[in-house]
């Protein structure tokens, strides 16, 4: 039986160790005055398969360092495979493609491959890319649906797609819910804003959900709002599996005209009302059974 170490960000541990049956081990892990992470592994881990959760949110980098630490130090010690399952995982948005920038994600990936990492579980992850190792990505997208479809009361709703690349989310939604969906156009303008084209006339009178993967500083959902009221629509609701929130984030979403918000516990969030538990509970039994 597999043993679970939660890291830093590590509270969904908890829940999957509760779910399966893993039991929870320990790491000491902290960060000293000079900023430098300290990781320590107290269990007898040798011949042990090891499962890390964390979640790189708001403090991606040290997340980062802090997990390498502890992949390679279980390896030092004879570990039989390390899992990964990082719900939510930075430098996944990719490059703007922009000659001179940081392929930051190949970067991330070799890390981690060099680490010793054997597997890796995510969740919607934002990109495709070859990681050197195993990549098992899951879906929290019918749970959010479940979610929707309980708790907003919405009229003649339709599914949104703010942008092209949030089209195979919204797609997956809108099946569940049996609805139509459409897709907005974008063009991004830098990290923080976008220009969004004015909303196809089938919103018009219509309530909507939009659908989409990251919410980080809010600016696509801000400016799909706007054109989808421009448009006529009626209330507009939004749903997400990783809601970073950053900044004022949520102020701006609902000072925009947004309804109601429903994302994962992938990030932590005053909107985080689904659980990722129970599917990462069910891959990793299929892994370990």
């Amino acid at each position: 039986m597999p043993l679970i170490i939660p890291a830093t960000q590590g509270v969904l541990a908890i829940k999957i160790s509760r779910i399966t049956g893993f039991p929870l081990g320990y790491a000491q892990l902290e960060k000293l005055p000079d900023g430098e992470k300290y990781v320590r592994i107290s269990a007898d881990v040798e011949g042990e398969d090891v499962i890390i959760v964390n979640s790189f949110a708001h403090n991606p980098n040290d997340m980062l360092i802090e997990t390498i630490f502890l992949i390679r130090t279980l390896k030092d010690y004879g570990v039989k495979s390390v899992t990964g399952v990082f719900p939510y995982f930075p430098y996944s948005r990719g490059r703007f493609g922009i000659k001179g920038e940081a392929d930051s994600l190949g970067v991330v990936s070799d890390l981690l491959k060099n680490a010793g990492l054997d597997r890796m579980v995510v969740v919607d992850f934002h990109v495709k890319t070859d990681f050197g190792f195993e990549v098992l990505e899951l879906t929290a997208m019918h749970e959010l649906a479940k979610f929707v479809k309980e708790n907003f009361d919405m009229h003649d709703p339709i599914v949104v797609a703010p942008d092209e690349e949030a089209v195979r989310w919204a797609k997956i939604v809108a099946g569940d819910l049996e609805l139509d969906w459409i897709a907005l156009q974008k063009i991004r303008i830098d990290a923080e804003n976008v220009i969004i084209d004015s909303a196809p006339k089938e919103v018009e009178g219509r309530d909507v959900l939009i659908v989409d993967d990251i919410i980080s500083t809010g600016g696509t959902v801000v400016q799909a709002t706007k054109a989808l009221k421009r448009g006529g629509c009626g209330k507009v609701f939004v749903t997400c599996t990783h809601a970073i929130l950053a900044g004022d984030a949520l102020r701006k979403l609902l000072e925009c005209g947004v309804e109601g918000i429903a994302a994962t516990d992938t990030v932590l969030s005053p909107v985080s009302h689904v659980s990722v538990a129970g599917i990462l509970s069910d891959c990793l039994s299929k892994i370990f059974r």
